[in-house]
């Protein structure tokens, strides 16, 4: 008496098979062989899973429906990547503490690595996995594609072939798999007489003060761990202040990135971007972007400041009635400034065709006559001043774009406050302004029908 035929469903991707076994109804008990010479009859090539046939018989797996056989999908291989071994997201801003208080003291801005530091390593591709069906029908996986060597500057690739190492020291970037090595001036100690004034093409980290009458001018960025007293500091891409600025004299402070300080007092400061620090006191303070006072004090007592993107204060001015002002937004100059460059462009572009009427006059009396007047003095000056007026006229232009660009980015200025605002505090938003001359609490001034309106923090006038 022979064994009843086991039923197999088979997956319309034809990716899985499953089985139903019958009991046998006779002495006889199924086999791994017989089972599998099934799975033949349906056509099931590869993918059978001899373990799972062997369990419906150990297990008398009756009238169930089992896995039987598997395909595989094709798994593509991984690209080649480079690991890098040094911080590649440097945070930039100030940390927020549980007690309100704000962690100046490790923003970092930079990453340094020493000569013969480690800092890449190579993972080569790895190959694809071919996928199939259960009717053998295969699916080729793609191979990883590996990188070219690592590009950049200020280090080399070590005897395996995978490894990178530091050839200098000083400052680390990454972009696109692109490494560069910058010099960085690095001072253990403070910015005095005894140093002199620092002036260099890089970055400059001072792991002390600057002291009254220094000056720090850098290409890239400015980092003092300490205090800045009465001196001059210049970081073209950003400045970090851990220790603060604080001087009576007047301490001046440029850049055209960020400004992140712990304390800005008695001081001058403008950028074009962005402004955060705990608190302002007395201090002139202009930020291109936008000015965020964090911590548990947050505030702006005395002294102006503009933002051009808006402020944000936990409190401003003091109880004392301390005359403050805040400002956002641009002022009517701006508007008059393009004006008056568009003038001064249009000018210069009526010049410029006048100019270029009298060169096509030269061409034209050359192809006539069968001369050249190429080095004639007269046509001579004439190319020389369109140089000049197209020059002119580009950076013009330019200007009123970054002018342009301003008035975009303060379109939506506001003054956000969300503790005090103290009688004595005068604010304007571009060229509105109102005094105020009652306390107030949790409250925004921002531009509405013209004028600036003040409203509650939560309230959104429509």
């Amino acid at each position: 008496m022979s064994l009843p035929m086991p039923t197999v469903r088979i997956t319309e991707d034809y990716m899985q098979a499953y089985m139903t076994v019958p009991p046998s109804g006779t002495p006889e008990n199924y086999t791994v062989e017989y089972l599998t010479d099934v799975l033949h009859l349906n056509h099931v090539k590869i993918g059978i899973l001899p373990e799972n046939l062997q369990k419906i018989i150990d297990n008398n797996l009756y009238n169930k429906e089992v896995l039987v056989a598997q395909g595989a999908e094709a798994q593509d291989g991984e690209n080649g990547y480079f690991e890098y071994l040094f911080e590649t997201n440097l945070s930039q801003k100030p940390i927020m503490l549980d007690d309100g208080t704000v962690d100046y003291k490790n923003i970092k801005m930079i990453e340094l690595v020493e000569p013969g530091q480690k800092i890449a390593v190579y993972h080569a591709a790895t190959a694809g996995t071919n996928g199939y069906n259960l009717a053998a029908q295969f699916k080729l996986a793609k191979h990883g594609a590996e990188l070219p060597p690592l590009k950049g500057t200020g280090f080399e690739r070590m005897e395996d072939g995978v490894t990178y190492c530091a050839s200098v020291g000083g400052k680390i970037t990454e972009l696109n798999n692109r490494v560069n090595i910058f010099p960085v001036h690095e001072l253990f100690g403070d910015v005095d007489l005894s140093t002199g004034n620092i002036e260099f093409n890089g970055d400059v980290i001072i792991h002390g003060n600057v002291l009254e009458g220094m000056s720090i001018k850098a290409t890239g960025t400015v980092t003092v761990d300490k205090v800045v007293e009465s001196a001059y500091i210049d970081g073209k891409k950003g400045v970090i202040l851990r220790g603060g600025v604080l001087g009576k004299n007047g301490p001046k402070v440029r850049s055209k990135g960020n400004i992140t300080a712990q304390f800005i007092e008695y001081a001058d400061v403008k950028t074009d971007g962005d402004i955060e620090a705990d608190s302002f006191l007395d201090s002139r303070v202009y930020a291109g972007g936008a000015i965020k006072l964090t911590g548990k004090k947050g505030c702006i007592v005395g002294g102006a400041t503009h933002a051009v993107r808006g402020i944000e204060a936990r409190e401003i001015g003091n109880p004392a009635g301390a005359n403050t002002e805040v400002s956002v937004g641009v002022h009517q100059k701006v508007y008059e400034q393009i004006s008056m460059l568009d003038r001064e462009t249009k000018d210069d572009e009526r010049q410029l065709q006048r100019i270029e009427e009298g060169l096509v006059q030269f061409e034209t009396i050359m192809r006539q006559k069968g001369l050249s007047f190429h080095n004639d003095p007269r046509r001579m000056a004439l190319v020389k001043e369109k140089v000049r007026l197209s020059a002119q006229i580009a950076g013009r232009r330019e200007e009123m774009d970054g002018l342009q660009q301003i008035i975009s980015a303060s379109n939506a200025a506001c003054v956000q406050v969300v503790k005090n605002v103290y009688p004595g505090v005068r604010v304007s938003v571009d060229e509105q302004t109102v005094q105020v001359q009652e306390p107030q609490k949790a409250v925004e001034f921002k531009k509405y029908m013209g004028r600036i309106g003040m409203f509650n923090i939560g309230y959104t006038a429509k």
